[in-house]
């Protein structure tokens, strides 16, 4: 499991900032498109001997700026995504993330500030429960614990892979060229967005046990090898080989990889999570299609049924006006309806893997569970005068 100070460990690790160079930024790139695993399609792709694909990568982790993770792909684990966002009643403010974490199946929590003071998650919810996921967060706006609550279901995050574009080699940094991102909005860019970003046509649980162990494992650490997962699940290598073809890659429960690195130091960014609404499909997939190979998003998602997308976006604080320049440009001409957006609070933020301890040849959604222990919660809370 990925234990809940991993953001801590993030915080604390050295930023990127002039320690990598181009090298350094075409195997990322083939990490992005291959997975890092991949180590002999890597070097193909990007025309450098294995040996330098392998050194350059592990020197990039040892060092602690790049951290390697697997995205399940979460409708074929029969899993929908929702992100909320929840407004703390007042006086509630440090007690919410606490309510929301007795849910199982929350993967990412932080508090947020700025256009409400809460919390964000991101949660992966079995298929069929969304009415009783939503009657969760009724029952904190009934206790008063929250003032109201945004729930967006969303199809899974794309996490853009890492890219030259805005790299400028001679100084080992990244630049930000917005009249170019600008440009490249306005033209017309086609309809071809990452299959991930596609509203998903069915959710279906194909999935049993064991793949879960090793997706779970994959999650934490996306470049392990098959006789490492052996070793740390303690199932013969044969047995996990099986699961591992046959089922994890032929039945597409891999949504992709994610390379997180942090081009700049915590204390001189932001990262927010925007939510960007668009008149016309064809508007949005124009901004994906610029926004996914710049050095700005560490993850996208589009709402399903809308002509919307959420991001979490990470900044250093000196251009974050200017990316709110452009997005109030862009909604001006009407290539934007409108934008809003949440300050994430990088110091108070936690993750958790898919909760694979509530599989039990399907998934096990103990509602009453939740509803009874934030009931609990509340009313054993001393500053509370319960009536």
């Amino acid at each position: 499991m990925i234990p809940n100070n991993l953001d801590i460990v993030i915080r604390n690790a050295i930023s990127a900032f002039r320690r990598i160079d181009l090298t350094d930024l075409r195997v990322l790139e083939g990490i992005s498109r291959y997975g890092p695993r991949n180590i002999s399609q890597i070097a193909e792709s990007v025309r450098i001997p294995s040996t330098t694909v392998r050194f350059r990568l592990s020197r990039m982790l040892q060092e602690s700026f790049l951290f390697l993770h697997m995205i399940p792909n979460l409708p074929n684990l029969g899993l929908r995504r929702a992100v909320v966002f929840l407004e703390a009643n007042t006086g509630f403010e440090n007690d919410i993330l606490n309510y929301s974490k007795v849910h199982d199946y929350w993967v990412f929590q932080c508090s947020i500030y700025g256009r409400i003071e809460g919390c964000a998650g991101f949660w992966n919810i079995p298929f069929g429960e969304e009415d009783r996921f939503i009657e969760f967060f009724n029952t904190l706006v009934d206790l008063g614990v929250v003032r109201d609550y945004h729930l967006h279901w969303t199809t899974c995050a794309y996490y853009p892979g890492i890219s030259s574009k805005w790299y400028r080699i001679q100084d080992k940094s990244w630049v930000y060229n917005w009249e170019e991102f600008f440009t490249e909005i306005s033209v017309e860019q086609g309809e071809e967005v990452p299959e991930i970003l596609r509203d998903p046509s069915e959710y279906s649980t194909n999935v049993d046990a064991i793949d879960l162990q090793i997706i779970n494992e994959l999650e934490e650490n996306a470049k392990l090898s098959l006789p490492e997962i052996s070793k740390l699940l303690d199932v013969p290598l044969s047995k996990i080989k099986y699961h591992y073809h046959e089922h994890i890659i032929k039945r597409d429960l891999i949504g992709g990889y994610q390379a997180e690195i942090y081009r700049f130091p915590f204390p001189l960014c932001e990262i927010l999570f925007f939510i960007f609404d668009f008149d016309k499909s064809q508007d949005m997939y124009n901004f994906i299609s610029a926004f996914i190979d710049k050095p700005i998003a560490i993850n996208i998602s589009k709402i399903i049924g809308q002509n919307s997308i959420v991001s979490q976006v990470y900044l250093p604080k000196w251009e974050l006006r200017n990316f709110k320049k452009l997005l109030s440009r862009l909604t001006k001409l009407g290539y934007m309806k409108r934008y809003w957006y949440y300050i994430q609070d990088m110091y108070e933020s936690w993750r958790e893997l898919i909760p694979i301890e509530n599989y039990d040849d399907g998934w096990v959604y103990k509602h009453d569970k939740f509803i009874d222990n934030i009931k609990k919660m509340y009313q054993n809370d001393p500053n509370i005068n319960v009536i």
